[in-house]
């Protein structure tokens, strides 16, 4: 059986029967979103900037890139890409901001709690108190690479 980057096996049959998230997409500021077919998923990667004060190498024209697995495969008011995501070496979801380079775990989120309120969990980057996410700290697990990406 195909391992599906150790995604949790309550999310792997959600996104095999192409079910959606079921929330009032007027209420949030991303709108509508759709979730990836199980056969789309790719391993990617997201990358975090060194804006953090407890950052080691705070200020430093540096980045740090994560693996990750875009779960969102449509946003009516953003780019899709990482709003929901699957981080495999972390076992956990969260979110991403390409415009900050912020990457926020849902800490001991399940599937079946995303699934319950999926708004809370799809707003959760654009809400800075937001109670469900922590501010992942890629150091020291992974090393910083200097200068941009692209």
């Amino acid at each position: 059986m195909k391992s599906y980057f150790d995604l949790p096996a309550d999310a792997v049959a959600f996104l095999r029967e192409r079910r959606t998230l079921q929330y009032d997409a007027a209420k949030t500021e991303a709108g509508a979103v759709t979730l990836h077919p199980l056969a789309d998923l790719k391993l990617g990667q997201v990358w975090i900037g060194t804006d953090e004060k407890d950052d080691p190498h705070h200020d430093e024209d540096g980045y740090y890139t994560v693996p990750a697995v875009s779960l969102t495969a449509t946003c009516s008011g953003y780019d899709p890409a990482y709003i929901l995501l699957w981080l495999p070496e972390e076992k956990k979801f969260g979110t991403w901001d390409c415009d900050h380079w912020t990457l926020s775990v849902f800490e001991s989120a399940t599937w079946q709690d995303i699934e319950r309120s999926p708004a809370i969990y799809i707003d959760a980057q654009w809400r800075a108190r937001s109670p469900v996410v922590t501010r992942f700290k890629p150091w020291p697990r992974y090393e910083l690479k200097l200068g941009r990406p692209f």
